[in-house]
């Protein structure tokens, strides 16, 4: 062989040995690049109709790399949907996704994270900064329009609904009758608001009529308790939607506005946007669960004591609620939507007592029982009401504790809790 040869074909040797040492070089100098590179984060609210592939796909994660962090968020958080107004968080490193949160609900947010080549997720708890917020308010009009007057947030609102309704109907005030409310203020570590927290006290004035509710931990169980001290969180929530309007009242004769006919309309017409949540009014068994004609996607819940509810024109069932899967009351079970024969997305909620239709909004349904300690309620019941006071007309501020009629400690709020 000519020395020119050898020399060429050593040449192809060293090129061969050398190249695949300087491309790891050049991977190892860009993931070391990478790895020095400052974390980026975007920050997203979703919007109506987003889903988390779509949203990566507008920042560059497209395709089946979009599919693996979606995979991975519910594999650590469940099945789920975006909802509208909650946050996303996207972390980048060098133009590389590293991680994804998103708040699942006001409690609970999942991360996943990079690990090397595999996707890693977890959910986790909300840290939240608590204070308490008392208000009142004098009916001029009707409940509801005071009470946004005040100030009340909706969500409020609702669970005043939810726990006074079988004490007394909310639409039935009247002009001069008076109200008042304590309630959670949440907000983040970082100062971004968040749904109110729990509902602590209510009371309605309605010429000599007082209504009220109180938060209270009995036997280890938190319940709401009437002034008398008897619970009334075993009946049913009159209002399964956070407060929506009421489209559609109870009737044996309404005319039908796409039949074009009169006729029966044995239940309650929530109006609320597509995609609200929609809760059981008590807990139960699941009898029905599907698709059923006019009604759209409809589920049927059995309670005690010959007690049924219905739920019908749902936007999709939740996938844990199957026939013979027992619910607990609130557990969402569905989300509005405009299936079957609707004019709009609404909540048609039914009621049934031993198989005869009721009013959902005027039927007495009383599962109750006495707390099991009258006096230390009593003390609790005070407590609160001071409480009101207190933060309505400012003074020395009360520690939200004394819900459980313990001693009232010197710590000051706000607080900081993890859900």
């Amino acid at each position: 062989m000519h020395h020119a040869q050898r020399l060429w074909l050593i040449a192809i040797a060293i090129v061969v040995c050398v190249a695949p040492v300087e491309a790891a070089k050049r991977a190892r100098g860009k993931a070391a690049t990478r790895q020095k590179a400052a974390v980026v984060e975007q920050k997203r609210v979703v919007q109506p109709g987003e889903t988390l592939t779509r949203i990566l796909a507008d920042y560059g994660q497209g395709g089946a790399e979009a599919l693996r962090w979606d995979e991975a968020m519910r594999r650590a958080a469940g099945e789920f949907a975006l909802s509208p107004g909650h946050l996303l968080r996207l972390a980048f490193r060098g133009g590389r996704l590293e991680r994804v949160s998103y708040e699942v609900d006001d409690c609970v947010r999942v991360v996943v994270n990079r690990r090397g080549n595999a996707l890693q997720g977890k959910t986790e708890p909300l840290q939240a900064r608590v204070r308490l917020v008392a208000a009142e308010g004098l009916v001029t009009k009707n409940f509801f329009q005071a009470a946004r007057q005040a100030g009340i947030p909706d969500k409020v609102v609702s669970q005043m609904a939810d726990v006074l309704g079988g004490e007394f109907d909310l639409r039935r005030v009247r002009p001069g009758d008076r109200f008042r409310v304590l309630y959670e203020h949440r907000t983040t570590v970082e100062g971004r608001t968040l749904p109110p927290g729990k509902l602590l006290a209510a009371e309605v004035r309605s010429g000599t009529r007082v209504a009220q509710a109180f938060f209270y931990n009995d036997g280890g169980q938190g319940v709401y308790v009437d002034g008398q001290g008897r619970t009334l969180t075993q009946g049913f929530l009159r209002y399964p939607v956070e407060f929506a309007r009421i489209s559609s009242h109870f009737s044996k004769r309404r005319f039908h506005p796409l039949l074009q006919v009169a006729r029966p309309h044995y239940g309650v017409d929530f109006a609320a946007p597509a995609g609200t949540p929609v809760r059981a009014a008590g807990d139960g068994v699941v009898t029905f669960a599907g698709w059923d004609g006019e009604y759209g996607n409809r589920i049927e819940l059995r309670h005690e004591n010959g007690w049924t509810t219905e739920y019908a024109h749902l936007q999709r069932i939740a996938p844990t609620v199957r026939v013979g899967a027992r619910v607990r009351q609130t557990q969402v079970i569905g989300w509005v939507g405009q299936t079957g024969l609707a004019t709009g997305p609404h909540l048609h909620f039914g009621l049934f007592r031993n198989g005869q239709y009721q009013d959902p909004l005027t039927a007495k349904v009383e599962l109750r029982r006495e707390v099991q300690d009258p006096k230390r309620f009593a003390l609790a019941k005070q407590a609160l009401l001071r409480q009101i006071s207190a933060l309505v007309r400012p003074a020395a501020p009360l520690e939200p504790v004394l819900v459980a009629a313990l001693p009232q400690p010197q710590r000051p709020a706000p607080v900081t809790i993890t859900r």
